[in-house]
């Protein structure tokens, strides 16, 4: 070999050893964070020091990856962050080789692209959405000024904006990675998340590098969407609208049809004696083109205080749910047909998405630093509790579960102009937000007007593993002399506890109520004997009384009753 020959070849190997090719890499990498909030650390680890934080859509660039960690510049030092909440940037899209050419078939049929080949950029396809849009019989348009592409079908409505990750969904603000762009010419949207919006199922061989979509669409002639079967019932109650405070019209008998025109919440709107009317979606056995549904309704999402709770509609028959957890991450599958994912930003969930697999349709998501999650299961609905974990308060890392009596087709107790479900619900409410503000993780099993069953209550409270469980209820009795307040506990679980709980929050309710004290007393009511920690039922007063009806009206009873409830819940845990 000559000199020159050896020269290059050492020069060669000192650039091959001492380039500093990762640190290039590493810095090249840009991410934005998905968590709400989420902390920045001295060292790669959950026990070092915090130095700061960042919130929800904030850019790093990243230095490098030590194991689960992003080494990343914050202020004028570096700093470590966990990367389950770093969604990483590819600056620009990529093409696969030409002899890897993605194809594309929807509902059986092979697209034909005005691009060479669908980009990816993370792992994640963008097509042309005019194309797609058409191919899925979906309504879409370029709205030029505004550099908008809008979607809309079967009132969902979708709204992407070029070169945005924000997008708009029925008027959410949802994060969309990656961002629509122009490619070839042609505004490309994200493939996945564009078609399960509008109800599509997605499947991906990579093997075969083919995406085949599959859309149930109504025939042009068709109606209605689904047909409804009455079952788990004889007999049927039609009414006048979707609850049932509305007149009824009629009833329908057990294996009798009707057309479904749309639903509200988990109520059916048919049409019954040539007029618009609704029957309850869980005796219905639903039908689309000959085969059986079971839905989940859009999720409404209501806010106390910090906390947030997500809950989804049960529609047609028995809809099962379940969920797996592993670390931050949540799981959660439906044998319903879909399974609609939260359309707007959630304070202390991340990275939510549709799920699809052999178990069945659903979503997942990561739960932020410094926040919890439970996830309950009921006959009526799928619910989601989301908490910042709260450090200081005389509550803090206690899990309470509050069950408001009665609800929906139940109304409880009735008399004096008031009815037993509302008297419950807004105690439970009054209650929720002081027990909160204590610093626990409040866990409610309805926060509206809907009737989870006796079984399912209990269940919401021992897959939780609640550390408390409390039952609000207003009493009744024949003899309209009956006034007072009493307490329930059972001795089957956690006896010690119960009795404890029963005496700390009932001596408050007697303090602070002025009504009879009718005492702590021993029942096997299912909700506390089922109940596998400190479970309580609470009597507040008589609606069958005149005297303690006029209380049970006021705001004051209420709030006191509410206030009864953490002091006697403090004094418990003293």
């Amino acid at each position: 070999m000559t000199k020159r020959s050896i020269v290059f070849l050492l020069m060669f190997i000192l650039v091959s050893v001492f380039s500093p090719l990762d640190a290039v890499d590493a810095s090249s990498k840009e991410g934005t964070v998905t968590a709400t909030s989420l902390n920045v650390r001295a060292e790669p680890s959950t026990q070092a020091t915090r130095i700061g934080s960042l919130t929800q859509g904030q850019t790093v660039q990243i230095q490098r990856t030590v194991g689960t960690w992003y080494e990343i510049r914050y202020g004028s030092q570096n700093g470590y962050v966990s990367n389950q909440y770093i969604s990483i940037k590819s600056s620009t899209p990529s093409t696969p080789p030409a002899n890897q050419q993605v194809k594309i078939y929807v509902n059986g049929e092979l697209l034909d692209l005005p691009i060479s080949n669908p980009p990816r950029v993370d792992n994640h396809l963008l097509v042309p959405f005019r194309v797609i849009g058409d191919a899925l019989g979906i309504d879409v348009k370029w709205r030029g000024a505004t550099r908008q592409v809008w979607g809309e079908d079967q009132g969902t409505e979708i709204l992407f904006t070029i070169d945005q990750t924000n997008t708009l969904v029925n008027n959410r603000n949802v994060s969309v990675s990656p961002a629509p762009r122009i490619f070839e010419h042609s505004t490309v949207i994200p493939l996945r998340f564009f078609s399960e919006t509008f109800g599509a199922d997605v499947k991906w061989n990579q093997q075969a590098q083919e995406v085949r979509i599959t859309r149930e669409t109504q025939s042009a002639g068709s109606t209605s969407a689904y047909s409804g079967t009455v079952a788990r019932a004889d007999t049927l109650n039609v009414r006048s609208g979707p609850d049932t405070s509305h007149a009824s019209l009629g009833r329908l008998t057990s294996g009798q049809t009707v057309e479904v025109h749309s639903f509200d919440d988990r109520w059916a709107k048919i049409t019954f004696n040539g007029r618009d009317a609704y029957v309850h979606s869980y005796y219905l056995d639903l039908y689309q083109n000959g085969v059986q549904k079971r839905l989940l309704g859009q999720p409404k999402v209501t806010r106390v205080s910090d906390v947030t709770t997500l809950s989804w509609p049960k529609i047609g028959g028995l809809v099962n749910t379940s969920h797996q957890q592993n670390g931050t991450l949540r799981t959660i599958t439906t044998n319903a047909a879909e399974m609609p994912i939260v359309a707007s930003s959630v304070n202390g969930m991340s990275q939510i998405s549709a799920v699809n697999q052999s178990a069945g349709k659903g979503m997942s998501f990561r739960v932020a630093d410094g926040y919890q999650a439970s996830i309950s299961h009921t006959t009526a609905e799928l619910i989601i509790t989301v908490s910042p974990i709260r450090q200081g308060g005389s509550l803090s890392g206690k899990k309470i579960v509050i069950d408001p009596g009665h609800g929906g087709s139940d109304p409880g107790a009735v008399g004096n102009g008031l009815q037993e479900k509302e008297i419950a619900l807004d105690v439970a409410q009054r209650a929720e937000k002081l027990l909160l503000a204590a610093g626990a993780h409040v866990i409610m099993t309805r926060d509206t007007d809907v009737y989870p069953t006796l079984s399912d209550r209990v269940k919401v409270a021992n897959d939780a593993n609640a550390d408390l469980f409390i039952s609000i209820h207003a009493n009744a009795a024949t003899a309209t002399s009956a006034n007072g307040t009493e307490t329930y506990w059972d001795a089957t679980y956690a006896s010690a506890g119960s009795e404890k709980l029963a005496h700390a929050i009932h001596g408050h309710l007697i303090d602070k109520l002025g009504t009879r004290d009718r005492g702590v007393k021993t029942a096997g009511f299912q909700v506390i004997k089922q109940a596998r920690m400190p479970s309580v039922l609470l009597e507040l007063a008589f609606i069958s009384n005149s005297q303690d009806a006029a209380k049970l009206k006021t705001n004051s009873f209420r709030q006191n009753s509410a206030e009864a409830i953490l002091e006697g819940v403090v004094d418990y845990y003293k």
